[in-house]
């Protein structure tokens, strides 16, 4: 599940809308710092869900059951080894 709430989205879009419209409007005209800030919202919140996703992603707990059934695999085959090595040891020594 993704951490955080799509409200980081819009705050990170926001933040970006500003940045870039306010460097922007020293530079160019009204319109085209509009056009440029909107540009840098969709931007910044699309990149925000990138990020968030891959937060979670990296962050996500490892999956337990997966190596707890292997470990008690492991552990049931050294016994067959185990109970296998007494039988033979054994079966030599009637023979002898």
């Amino acid at each position: 599940m993704m951490m955080g709430t799509l409200l980081w989205n819009l705050w990170t879009a926001v933040f970006g809308f500003l940045f870039v419209f306010s460097i922007s409007t020293q530079v160019t005209n009204f319109d085209t710092a509009i056009y440029r800030g909107t540009i840098a919202f969709l931007s910044f919140f699309v990149l925000s869900y990138v990020f968030r996703a891959f937060w979670s992603l990296v962050t996500a707990p490892a999956d337990n059951e997966g190596t707890h059934e292997s470990a008690q695999k492991a552990s049931s085959s050294d016994m067959d080894i185990e109970e296998t090595s007494k039988m033979v040891r054994e079966l030599l020594n009637e023979g002898s």
